[in-house]
């Protein structure tokens, strides 16, 4: 089977990855943060070295790096902790689920009115302008994707991010798709970035990251032991700690760490590229083929993540995906919980097939992969 599926997990890991998670299960068992043992000390110790190679990353501070149960969780936080009663939230309309399931659970609460920025296929002037309009006094956050999860179009997020500064309005990014791929900088690009470990990372599921800017902090989502001022009924005042309640999932953590070595020691740029050649390449092989529809048009673009979508012309994409999983390729098929996107698509009915390759993906298997989608698009004519 070939995996071209790492824009929902990547696969495979680095065998450093791999390998610091069946270390901190056999060595570092202690409870970070809670006691003085060796154990403790140990185990600490590694996870604030992961703070450090994460902080550097995404030119943080270690003590700002705060690790969450995945992207998701770490949106929740930012979204419910910012999100003021009786106040609009702003966001593109590209967003996933984690975004936009939150944000209508406020609004339907009558907490706050939530307002989408239209971003579809606009440049970045027509962009920034779009959010310029949304903007008013009573906004109290604003929050958007990087890259979509579905057409892999990148938002200017520096240029967003410099509009809201200057209006004091908290700006979160969800870097789910582009963290490892794309450089983003907390107090550049944003003030808060919410992250997956577990994609353009190559660390494990179950984990992610919150990294925080100086001048945002969000209230608290859930609260509990965090190891320190055991005596207060109320969260630490002080990062991490005060987002990170309960035990923290040591041993994702430590295999995230390989994850952010690798991403670092290869370079982002370095694997942006070859991912991006990898899906110019599917786009100029399937673009004469007749019965297949594509919706991008070149990855010759600063404003392209490595997201390729298409269908068969008589498949459902669900079929497609299936069809190609008995041919030896996983791929997903569907609306990639992000509605809203395939809504500006034109593609809610159908939803689409994405191709999303790696570090690891090399031309051959591109060249296997097109011939096979030749192929099944032939046996439907």
């Amino acid at each position: 089977m070939i995996y071209f599926d790492n824009a929902a997990t990547s696969f495979p890991k680095p065998p450093a990855v791999m390998e610091a998670a069946e270390r901190a299960i056999r060595k570092y068992g202690g409870n970070p943060g809670r006691g003085g043992h060796d154990f403790t000390v140990a185990v600490s110790e590694q996870i604030f070295a992961v703070r450090a190679v994460a902080a550097d990353l995404f030119c943080a501070k270690p003590e700002h790096v705060v690790f969450t149960n995945n992207c998701t969780h770490a949106l929740n936080i930012a979204i419910k902790g910012l999100a003021k009663q009786g106040s609009s939230v702003i966001t593109s309309n590209l967003e996933h689920n984690s975004v936009m399931r939150p944000l209508y659970k406020l609004k339907n609460h009558g907490r706050i009115r939530w307002i989408q920025a239209n971003v579809f296929q606009k440049s970045d002037a027509e962009i920034l302008e779009e959010f310029r309009k949304k903007i008013s006094p009573k906004t109290s956050c604003v929050i958007c994707t990087h890259a979509s999860n579905v057409t892999g179009q990148i938002l200017p997020i520096r240029d967003i991010y410099h509009l809201c500064r200057k209006r004091r309005i908290p700006f979160v990014v969800d870097a789910a798709q582009t963290a490892g791929v794309i450089p983003i900088q907390v107090d550049v690009d944003c003030d808060i970035i919410c992250i997956a470990a577990h994609k353009g990372l190559y660390g494990p599921t179950s984990c992610g990251m919150m990294i925080l800017g100086d001048k945002v902090r969000p209230a608290t989502l859930m609260e509990g032991g965090s190891g320190g001022d055991s005596l207060s009924l109320t969260p630490p005042d002080y990062t991490p700690e005060r987002y990170e309640a309960g035990t923290v999932n040591s041993v994702g953590i430590l295999a995230l760490g390989e994850g952010i070595r690798f991403v670092s020691e290869l370079d982002s740029k370095r694997i942006r590229n070859h991912e991006l050649d990898l899906c110019q390449t599917v786009l100029e092989e399937l673009s004469e083929t007749p019965g297949i529809i594509l919706y991008q048009t070149s990855f010759y673009s600063d404003n392209q993540a490595p997201i390729l979508l298409f269908n068969f012309d008589k498949l459902t994409s669900g079929d497609g995906a299936q069809a190609l999983n008995q041919a030896g390729f996983a791929l997903r098929g569907g609306l990639h919980c992000a509605p809203s996107a395939h809504k500006a698509l034109k593609t809610l009915e159908t939803g689409a097939i994405r191709f999303s390759p790696s570090a690891f993906s090399t031309h051959d298997e591109v060249e296997k992969f097109c011939n096979a989608v030749k192929n099944i698009a032939k046996q439907q004519s």
